[in-house]
């Protein structure tokens, strides 16, 4: 279901991205009726960022049954965490919510989803940037790059490209997570 009130998220056409509200039938009884939003961005036909518990389950490893494999976060300290992409903002703030982290910093480049994205947590730090090339000091338990749709779309070059600018950034045990792959990079 729903992971953020649907009240909050509004219909939204914008330059590089589009917000869709659709109507859904629940799969357990067949009649029950929902609305689900989910962010598309316009060059990307599959891509999509779902206003959904279980997208965001699957994304912080807390889904077991769900066919994916969640050994990726075994032994992580959810203490200062990087995102990296804020899509509709269900997966920083499920870890606010379910996790409390210390810190929780989200890397997005468009400047236009921070400012449609106006009702996550106000702890949650937004910066907007390029996801490739942030530079900061500080230093996380965790990174966890939400940059794909699908494992295939991960190239050798992606995975050395977040390794070379944000291991730097780890604390001693930290990982940097691709979680749609389970890749560990660190």
């Amino acid at each position: 279901m729903n992971y953020i009130n649907e009240d909050l998220i509004g219909a939204y056409d914008g330059a590089n991205f589009e917000i869709i509200k659709e109507t859904k039938t629940s799969i357990e009884d067949g009649e029950t009726q929902y609305t689900i939003s989910h962010l598309k961005y316009k060059s990307d036909v599959l891509h999509r960022y779902y206003n959904s518990e279980y997208s965001a389950k699957v994304k912080v490893g807390d889904c077991t049954d769900c066919g994916f494999d969640a050994s990726a976060f075994d032994g992580v300290t959810w203490g200062d965490v990087l995102v990296l992409g804020l899509g509709l903002g269900v997966v920083p703030e499920y870890i606010k919510n379910v996790k409390t982290p210390t810190s929780i910093d989200v890397i997005e480049e468009d400047q236009e989803i921070i400012e449609t994205i106006d009702y996550i947590n106000s702890d949650i730090n937004l910066i907007n940037h390029d996801e490739w090339s942030y530079n900061t000091n500080k230093k996380y338990d965790i990174v966890i790059a939400d940059l794909w749709a699908e494992p295939d779309d991960i190239s050798e070059d992606h995975k050395t490209a977040l390794e070379n600018n944000y291991k730097i950034n780890l604390k001693t045990g930290g990982k940097i997570i691709i979680p749609i792959s389970g890749d560990v990079i660190s």
